[in-house]
């Protein structure tokens, strides 16, 4: 039986990724947000509004797009008078009119409508469909919309090959995802070193979003604290987690950062 030596230091054992809030399944949850963004953000007089329409309803896509995002969002005039109501059904119709007319970003929004069922029947194989016609017309995000529309149907060996050329293309928060991939081996051989390097590298990007970038360092901070593919500190991983949650809008870093300061004072 072992026996504890009077003054020998008893580490304590390290959570578990449960205890930690990480669901191994399905370790991309990790970056979920949940979005609550307020309606009628846009601004438009009611004139301006009528000549977009117009503009729309006679065959112009990129006005068609505007629409689409505007009934998206809905829109009010300078007053705060409702010019647009919202509308997900009117919204999803004029993206698949832009779209149909060759609009790229139309058709990487429609994909991404019809992969969501929003506004729109669900529709994977057709989402797929518009996701690669956007991709082929060089929309810089559908390669990444593509990977994670393969990874909500489980085909995760195709999903990391999507990630990969979104990231060849030069897409930040796309090495956070490869990232993930790597890590826990999901539709890859497991190489926490290479999944390293992808979050030091999205870190680093300039082409990645606020909340990708925080997601890199919490990533980077979860590595340190496991010591996977990468020396184990945990002194290391606190700094890299308080800079993932600098703007404390980081669920997951906020929740390991409890989590380490309960256990530091058990």
């Amino acid at each position: 039986m072992s026996k504890k030596f009077i003054g020998q230091p008893v580490m304590p054992k390290e959570l578990s990724e449960g205890a930690l809030g990480i669901d191994s399944h399905c370790p991309w949850n990790l970056t979920r947000r949940e979005w609550n963004w307020p309606p009628y953000r846009y601004r438009i007089s009611l004139k301006k509004w009528r000549k977009l329409l117009a503009r729309a309803k006679r065959g112009d896509s990129e006005a068609g797009w505007q629409v689409a995002d505007m009934y998206g969002d809905g829109c009010k005039d300078r007053s705060g008078k409702i010019i647009v109501k919202r509308s997900p059904i009117q919204s999803a119709r004029w993206f698949r009119s832009a779209a149909e007319q060759g609009c790229a970003p139309a058709q990487n929004t429609l994909g991404v409508l019809l992969s969501d069922g929003e506004g729109v029947g669900k529709n994977v194989g057709e989402a797929l469909l518009w996701l690669k016609k956007a991709f082929h017309a060089k929309e810089s995000c559908a390669a990444q919309n593509i990977a994670i529309t393969y990874r909500q149907i489980g085909q995760l060996r195709t999903a990391v090959k999507w990630f990969q050329k979104s990231v060849e293309a030069g897409d930040g928060d796309a090495l956070v995802q490869l990232g993930i991939h790597l890590f826990w081996g999901k539709g890859a051989r497991k190489d926490s070193k290479a999944a390293v390097r992808c979050f030091r590298a999205a870190t680093k990007s300039n082409n990645i979003s606020e909340v990708g970038r925080d997601d890199a360092f919490f990533l980077l901070g979860l590595a340190h604290y496991q010591g996977a593919g990468v020396k184990k500190s945990v002194s290391k991983a606190t700094q890299l987690l308080r800079r993932a949650n600098k703007d404390s809008d980081n669920p997951s870093a906020s929740r390991l950062l409890r989590k380490l300061q309960i256990k530091q004072l058990a």
